[in-house]
């Protein structure tokens, strides 16, 4: 792997990356559902633990006091405060060129120049990218169990909508439920969006007021995750508090028709990241909706989900890359109607050997929902 970029080790702090080579999951390291995409700027902070994995393939831990009972089975493990780390790690340090994942990356490169002034440090975040992508049965068996749980989450906040709720009290029957059902944490903050029609909310496709109250005629975009035994999910639709107008449920049908049609086309081995947006517009467009899908100049539709919510490949123009069996991806096409709604679906999607599954299976035609008083 790393050999043959020519380093001598590699760190990691509390990641994903951290989280995949010691394939553990109970320790939750705190996570920023952008944090492989916007991350370089606010993730530089101290760590409480990192792993040193040399060229031969010796793996050394480095943890806290705090932490010591959390990493116990692994050997190599390393007992130290913040300010003995450069003395507990130098014993073990060799190498001339080492790579560093972003999280925590000044520390561990003042670390380990202290040790070595003349060793050269590399950007290392995305070795692993290519590792990460294809997941194994175990993986997808989580990623299988944590979407389904998902649907079924939707499914209470749903039937508990009711006129007079806030949009953040909706979002916190999301946070309720995963918790009274012991999962560990959500993957990101939720987002119910609400979309009064003809209000000003209704002018722009991202505007949210949280203090919101629900109405009848407003629509709502779901935008959730959960994360357990390591691992996130994310997952949108889109509902209509009301009898929605024909225009919107109409397209709201083509968007759910779009992303069917786009995993149905999906070939392993042949099929690119780059061409997934075209086949959701290819439908959308036949059913007449083609003007209101969004994000048509960077055909953007989504990511690769696992241990991060958002990972590598990306799904838009500007990625080349091949689907292949045991990548799970979210594809997450969008519409807007300016003063009617903002139409969202999201599924997470496994390829297989023989095409593609859905992995979310919320009812696709579920649309308009009865007012409660």
């Amino acid at each position: 792997m790393y050999v043959e970029d020519g380093l001598d080790g590699l760190f990691y702090a509390s990641s994903a990356n951290f989280q995949y080579l010691l394939n553990s999951t109970n320790y939750h390291w705190q996570r920023n559902s952008m944090n492989n995409i916007f991350g370089y700027s606010n993730y530089r902070n101290l760590p409480e633990a990192f792993l040193y994995l040399k060229a031969n393939g010796d793996l050394h831990i480095f943890v806290v006091p705090a932490l010591k009972d959390t990493f116990s089975s692994y050997p190599n493990l390393h007992i130290a405060y913040l300010d003995q780390f450069e003395d507990v790690l130098a014993p073990h340090f060799s190498g001339n060129k080492i790579g560093i994942g972003f999280g925590c990356f000044d520390f561990l490169k003042e670390l380990v120049l202290e040790i070595n002034p003349n060793l050269e440090v590399v950007d290392s975040e995305a070795l692993l990218n290519d590792f990460r992508a294809i997941k194994d049965s175990d993986e997808i068996a989580t990623l299988r169990k944590l979407a389904l749980f998902t649907d079924e989450a939707i499914k209470h906040v749903v039937a508990n909508l009711k006129i007079g709720l806030k949009q953040y009290q909706v979002e916190n029957l999301v946070m309720d439920y995963g918790l009274k059902h012991g999962l560990a944490d959500l993957a990101f903050t939720p987002t119910c969006g609400f979309k009064p029609q003809n209000s000003e909310l209704a002018l722009e496709a991202l505007t949210f007021d949280r203090n919101t109250v629900l109405k009848e005629n407003t629509a709502i975009a779901f935008d959730i995750g959960y994360l357990d035994e390591g691992y996130c999910s994310d997952w949108g639709r889109s509902i209509y508090y009301g009898k929605a107008p024909d225009l919107v449920k109409n397209g709201y049908l083509a968007l759910q028709a779009g992303q069917k049609n786009m995993v149905d086309k999906i070939v392993p081995y042949q099929t690119n990241v780059n061409q997934l947006y075209d086949f959701v517009l290819e439908k959308v467009t036949e059913l007449g909706y083609g003007d209101y899908l969004r994000f048509q100049d960077t055909k953007s539709l989504g990511h690769q989900i696992g241990i991060d919510c958002h990972e590598h490949p990306m799904l838009n123009k500007d990625v080349d890359a091949i689907l292949k069996p045991g990548m799970v991806f979210c594809s997450e096409p969008k519409m807007f109607f300016k003063n009617e709604a903002y139409l969202r679906v999201e599924d997470m999607i496994l390829v297989t050997e023989n095409g593609a599954e859905f992995l979310t299976h919320f009812d696709r035609e579920l649309f308009d929902i009865e007012v409660k008083d």
